[in-house]
């Protein structure tokens, strides 16, 4: 089998992988990527190593396999856990190695006997009330600020027809929002029980295109026509989250949380729930999700 043909059997086996794949030499010059490496900013012809910082590139085992000829792969901590690296040797190329990594660009549902599970240690908190709180709050806001920064970049990139410089800087982008929110984990920013938090998302969502379309009529009011054609879409996408989340209940069927003999208290802008005493809360405590403060919650009837 000649280059050409191992190229293009490449294509059509990784080409819609989700992960990073790509073929390198043992100098580690590319020969070929997959699209999702190439959304990585990954191209044929340069090196693989010249590729972000160089201590990304510690415990490479691509010398092992060429000189082997056998398969070889590492683990390490990605950005959602445990992830995997793989080197495997071309028979027909002995210089040449397929790498790819599982668990680098995005989190797997963990299934176990059929059944989604999820054995992911819980760092809820963990830093909350101690003297990293400060630090881990402020990384918290610095990435979500960068995420707001890289999709801005990328609407400049994409206005100056840069498509593939708007692809990297989304990805960088949606790495941001991974790496705030494990920080807002950490700092137990917003309560730990799941359901009751997504049904108030749930609501936020609903509220959220009603009040995005009302804002886009002010801006197309304003002269802003091709503005408010997106936020209008945008409106559109709150109310689809919130679809998506009413599924999300109907599918798994979670539970209620029990209320009886409590006082329940809810925020008057986004709907936020408090399950008991709100007094016992600290004076500068504020809603979890929008941030009003507890002065201004409201006890719902029982």
């Amino acid at each position: 089998m000649g280059e050409n043909e191992i190229i293009q059997a490449f294509h059509m086996m990784w080409d819609d992988f989700p992960e990073a794949v790509m073929i390198t030499q043992k100098s580690r010059e590319i020969v070929a990527v997959n699209k999702a490496a190439a959304n990585f900013g990954l191209k044929v012809g340069i090196k693989c190593s010249s590729v972000g910082s160089p201590e990304n590139h510690k415990g490479c085992l691509c010398n092992k396999a060429v000189d082997t000829g056998k398969p070889v792969f590492i683990t390490y901590e990605g950005n959602f856990g445990k992830a995997y690296g793989y080197w495997i040797p071309i028979a027909a190329k002995p210089e040449w190695v397929i790498h790819f990594g599982v668990g680098h660009a995005f989190e797997y549902e963990k299934f176990s006997r059929g059944k989604v599970t999820n054995k992911m240690e819980s760092l809820h908190g963990l830093t909350k009330g101690t003297e990293l709180e400060k630090q881990v709050a402020a990384l918290a806001q610095g990435e979500a600020n960068g995420t707001m920064m890289y999709y801005a970049l990328a609407r400049l990139a994409k206005e100056q027809g840069l498509d593939d410089i708007a692809k990297t800087l989304i990805e960088s982008a949606n790495q941001e929002a991974v790496h705030a929110g494990f920080y807002a984990t950490l700092n137990g920013k917003y309560p730990k029980d799941f359901w009751a938090l997504l049904e108030v998302v749930k609501k936020a969502e609903y509220n959220g295109e009603k009040q995005i379309k009302e804002v886009a009529d002010k801006v197309r009011a304003a002269g802003f026509t091709a503005a408010a054609d997106e936020m209008e879409i945008f409106a559109k996408q709150e109310g689809h989250h919130g679809k998506v989340i009413d599924e999300i209940f109907e599918k798994y069927q979670p539970k209620k949380t029990d209320t009886a003999g409590k006082k329940v208290y809810v925020c008057p802008v986004c709907g936020y729930e408090y399950i008991g005493d709100i007094n016992s809360e600290p004076d500068d405590w504020t809603c979890p999700l929008c941030g009003q403060p507890k002065s201004v919650f409201v006890e719902k009837a029982q």
